[in-house]
């Protein structure tokens, strides 16, 4: 069954999203595994492109961004998309001009003595736009992780709308948003984040509550049947018990074999004990076999405290493009000039 989303501004809808997927029952999801929750066909509208995201609430960092823009955005697909629609649509003309997103390779796999990701090809296909009966961007996705990676998704097709806007000379606030995406999911601890930073105080407090709190505590608040009752928070309440067994039980960073897990830790300790706590799970992982078996390996410090990045602040820099409005497309239709009076989509 099609899942359908509505808000009045894309920081509304991303947190609605979030927030829905986080609470919802196993009669509303598509999926429960041991590692995600997914709700499938989803359809998201936003009715304005205004979004407030600062990636230190992910846990993400600039370079994160800096790897998604050169993974996904073709530099010379990007600067004929919006000089095409600069010369031809404008905001008034007809016509959905597409963008193709590169085709992100699989890692890993057998050969690497991992397991492959990205096998089923990239997490964002598409972004477009059209112009009536507004401006309008729209995304394609596969899938995305919601409170996790599902910041920086939307951030590129609004850094794609930013760059068009500035062509256009209109501003994000007039542009509609829309998100297609067959597999929204919620990972059960990369996305613990979204729970652990929320930028609202008393949804934060809350879902720290939630998954920290030992089962007894939560028993005394009366919430433990309704965190139990809901898949995500139950699964990460799980994974986040399993972080403070190994805090109390004193293991290190070194200790750890997953590092993916092991990178949440570590920003679990920076971004919610505090840096000086966060030290005292520094250490070595040592050699398990071979001629320099129990010899130490590496060393794993805390991670520095994140900085708040607004997306407002960045752009795609990253591709050679920095953000300079009035330089990367032609000039500007206007009203009722050169329009095209039919589809240009007829096959």
């Amino acid at each position: 069954m099609p899942r359908a989303f509505k808000a009045a501004t894309l920081t509304e809808l991303h947190d609605k999203l979030c927030h829905k997927i986080v609470h919802a029952d196993d009669s509303y999801l598509d999926v429960v595994s041991g590692v995600d929750v997914q709700m499938h066909n989803v359809v998201a509208e936003a009715e304005s492109m205004e979004w407030d995201f600062d990636l230190k609430n992910l846990w993400l960092t600039p370079s994160r961004w800096t790897m998604m823009v050169r993974q996904y955005v073709p530099r010379e697909d990007l600067l004929a998309w919006i000089e095409k629609i600069t010369k031809h649509i404008g905001t008034q003309g007809r016509g959905i001009a597409m963008l193709r997103l590169n085709e992100v390779k699989a890692r890993g796999g057998e050969k690497f003595g991992n397991k492959e990701s990205r096998r089923w090809g990239g997490c964002m296909l598409n972004v477009s736009y059209k112009a009536i009966p507004q401006p309008q961007i729209t995304l394609y996705s596969r899938t995305s992780y919601l409170g996790y990676l599902s910041g920086l998704d939307i951030s590129v097709a609004w850094m794609c709308g930013k760059y068009l806007a500035g062509e256009l000379g209109i501003e994000m606030k007039d542009i509609k948003f829309v998100w297609f995406n067959e597999s929204m999911q919620y990972h059960n601890f990369k996305s613990m984040a979204y729970l652990l930073n929320h930028p609202d105080d008393e949804k934060r407090r809350e879902y720290r509550r939630w998954i920290r709190f030992s089962e007894a505590k939560l028993k005394d608040i009366g919430d433990y049947d309704y965190v139990m009752s809901r898949p995500a928070l139950k699964l990460s309440r799980m994974w986040m018990q399993k972080l403070i067994l190994m805090d109390q039980q004193g293991l290190t960073l070194g200790d750890m074999t997953y590092n993916t897990y092991r990178r949440i830790r570590r920003r679990y300790h920076t971004e919610v004990l505090g840096f000086d706590r966060a030290q005292a799970f520094e250490g070595w992982s040592y050699y398990k076999a071979g001629p320099k078996k129990g010899e130490e390996k590496e060393f794993f410090k805390a991670y520095n405290p994140l900085e708040s990045v607004k997306i407002n602040d960045l752009d795609f820099k990253g591709i050679m493009l920095p953000y300079n409005p009035g330089q990367y497309g032609a000039a500007p239709l206007l009203l009722g000039e050169n329009l095209d009076l039919d589809d240009d989509d007829d096959d």
